[in-house]
C-alpha cells in the first residue's frame, strides 16, 4: 500500500486536500499527527514511493523519472477538488517535479510547499564524493542516527534497523540522481511557500532563498525553531501556517 488517506475521511467530503511526500528513509504515516491541527474539512493525503515499511519487498524507485511517474500515478485519481502539495527533504525536490508535470494537467495545484531542502539548482550530488546512496553502512548508520527522524527504539532492532538503512540508501539515491538534472528549465507558475528549520544542517538559511527563482508565482519563506525534522516537533505552528496560506490563496484560486 502507497496511499493513505490519513484523515479517515472520503475524499468527496473534503473541501481541500494537502498532499504530503516523505523524506528520504521516511513515510508519509509520519505525517499522521497533522491531521489533529488541520480543519475538519481537509483530506490529508501521504503517498509511500515502493519498498519501505510495512512492505518492504518489490521494487523501488531510484531515479527522479521513476519516483515523480509512482507519485503521479497514484495520485492522479485523487485529485479532484482544489489541493496543494507539501513536500519535506527529498518529498520537496519530488513535489517540485510532479507540481511540474501536474501544471500541464487541466487541474494544477493550487501552491507548493518545500520543506528543509536546498533549491533544485543547488540539490543532488554534484560528483562522486557527494554520493550519499554509496557510503558504507557505518558512515550511513551514523548520519541517520546524528540527524534524527527515525524513532531510537527502531536502531537497537538489528533487521528492523536494517530495512531502515536500505531504504534510506534506495531514497538518498534519488536525491543524488538529482544533481544531474537541467537546472535551466522554465520556472512553475505555481506560488511556492518555503518552510525551514534555523538550525537545520542539511538545508540552511542561505540556501533557501534560491527558491524563488523557480516560480513565476509567489514565493513565501518561514522558518521555524528546529533542525532538519522541525517540522514534526512544531506540527501545530506549520499546520498553522498552511492553513492561513489557503485562506490567503482564496476560493477562486483553488
Amino acid at each position: 500500500m502507497s496511499l493513505y488517506d490519513l484523515t479517515s475521511r472520503p475524499g468527496s467530503d473534503a473541501s481541500f486536500t494537502l498532499v504530503v511526500l516523505h523524506h528520504a528513509g521516511g513515510s508519509a504515516r509520519g505525517y499522521l499527527p497533522w491531521a489533529g491541527h488541520l480543519p475538519s474539512d481537509w483530506r490529508l493525503l501521504g503517498v509511500d514511493l515502493p519498498g519501505r515499511l510495512p512492505t518492504p519487498a518489490g521494487p523501488v524507485c531510484r531515479t527522479v523519472p521513476q519516483a515523480v511517474d509512482h507519485l503521479h500515478t497514484v495520485l492522479r485519481p485523487q485529485l479532484r477538488g482544489p489541493y496543494a502539495v507539501f513536500g519535506h527533504s527529498m518529498g520537496a525536490l519530488l513535489g517540485y517535479e510532479l507540481v511540474r508535470v501536474l501544471e500541464a494537467s487541466p487541474h494544477p495545484p493550487s501552491w507548493l510547499a518545500v520543506s528543509a531542502s536546498p533549491a533544485p539548482h543547488r540539490a543532488g550530488a554534484r560528483g562522486a564524493a557527494d554520493r550519499r546512496t554509496d557510503w558504507p553502512a557505518e558512515r550511513l548508520h551514523a548520519f541517520a542516527r546524528e540527524l534524527g527522524g527515525v524513532p531510537e527504539q527502531l536502531w537497537h532492532h538489528p533487521r528492523l534497523s536494517e530495512l531502515v538503512l536500505r531504504t534510506l540508501r534506495n531514497d538518498l539515491a534519488i536525491v543524488d540522481d538529482y544533481g544531474g538534472r537541467p537546472v535551466d528549465r522554465p520556472p512553475l507558475r505555481t506560488a511556492i511557500e518555503v518552510y525551514g528549520g534555523d538550525a537545520d544542517p542539511l538545508a540552511p538559511a542561505d540556501r533557501m532563498p534560491g527558491w524563488a527563482r523557480h516560480t513565476r508565482g509567489a514565493v513565501a519563506f518561514h522558518t521555524l525553531p528546529g533542525g532538519h525534522f522541525y517540522l514534526f516537533d512544531r506540527a501545530a505552528e506549520v499546520c498553522a501556517r498552511l492553513v492561513a496560506t489557503r485562506r490567503g490563496v482564496g476560493q477562486s484560486v483553488g
